[in-house]
Order: structure tokens, then C-alpha cells, then sequence
């Protein structure tokens, strides 16, 4: 499982954070901005021999556009093998990083948790949708899956992509 103050974050454009630096950051955006959302999903991709977890925080001004942050690591391939396993890490990754920020942060700001998985029961992800929801919405988030997820399926998925690895993590 991932541990948001162990791990690096990284802004959009590449600059490395701690993840204190994030809070601080959303603590200042929430002063000038009341209407600031925050959404967190988490994308996994297998890159040959491992595979890759990437999770995404997104800093959203409705109207007014958005910012992020992302870390990544790596799952161990034997037991990453496995859909549902991977899904549920997925969201359990972001749930535990939303409940970081909002232990951490000082202010009260809506949390959005974006789960990665189709509500279409002809696709792969689809029979394990009602349960991931279910879990993010049991911990008290609001939840938006696919097509609505891009917290998880376009800035997390960007940074689990085998094309985004430095050449010193390609398999």
C-alpha cells in the first residue's frame, strides 16, 4: 500500500514535492479559492516484467482549471497478475491518500475519489464496479467511475504508461 509521505510527488510539469509540500500547496489554493475540489484516483499498468501503480492528485477550480500531483511505485508481478486484486489496490491507494489529506489539511475541502473501473458488465473491470464504489463510498467519499473518472483513468493511467518511465525503469 502506498504511504503518501514516503514516496515522491511530482507536479504536472516535473518538479518533486514531499507530500507536506502538496498540503500546503492545496492550503493555499483552498484560501484563494473556496471553491476547490479535490479528486485522487490511482491507475495501475502492467510494463513488461512489473507493474506500474501510479496515483494522481488533482487540484480542481471549477471554471477556472485544474493543477496536479502524481506518485508512482511498482506491484509485485505475481500477485498484480490478478484484475480484481489490482482494482481494489488501486482504489484502496486512494482512499488512503485522500484520508491523509484530510487528516492533514486544516481546512474542510470536498474529496473526490475517482475509481478506474467501467459500469458495463461486457468489460473486464465491470463486475468489480459496485464493489470498488461501494468501498470508496463506504469510507465516505463521493465516488465517480468511468466515463467521469479521470482522476484514475486519464492523469493516474498518463503516469503508470510504460511510455512516461525514465529509461532506467523500462523493462
Amino acid at each position: 500500500m502506498i504511504d503518501p509521505s514516503s514516496v515522491v510527488w511530482y507536479s504536472g510539469s516535473g518538479s518533486p514535492y514531499t507530500f507536506v509540500e502538496v498540503t500546503e500547496k492545496i492550503t493555499k489554493t483552498k484560501k484563494d479559492n473556496e471553491s476547490l475540489e479535490i479528486h485522487v484516483g490511482t491507475d495501475s499498468d502492467p510494463n513488461g516484467k512489473k507493474y506500474a501503480i501510479a496515483t494522481g492528485i488533482a487540484l480542481r477550480i471549477p471554471g477556472r482549471g485544474a493543477c496536479y500531483f502524481w506518485s508512482r511505485d511498482y506491484l509485485n508481478p505475481k500477485s498484480a497478475i490478478n484484475l480484481g486484486f489490482r482494482l481494489e489496490r488501486e482504489v484502496t491507494d486512494s482512499i488512503i491518500v485522500a484520508e491523509r489529506l484530510r487528516n492533514l489539511l486544516e481546512t474542510d475541502i470536498k474529496i473526490i475519489i475517482h475509481v478506474d473501473c467501467n459500469t458495463k458488465l461486457n468489460h473486464a473491470s465491470g463486475k468489480y464496479a459496485k464493489k470498488l464504489t461501494s468501498y470508496a463510498t463506504g469510507m465516505g467519499y463521493p465516488v465517480k467511475i468511468k466515463p467521469d473518472s479521470w482522476a484514475a483513468s486519464s492523469l493516474a493511467d498518463k503516469h503508470a504508461k510504460s511510455y512516461v518511465l525514465p529509461e532506467n525503469e523500462r523493462d
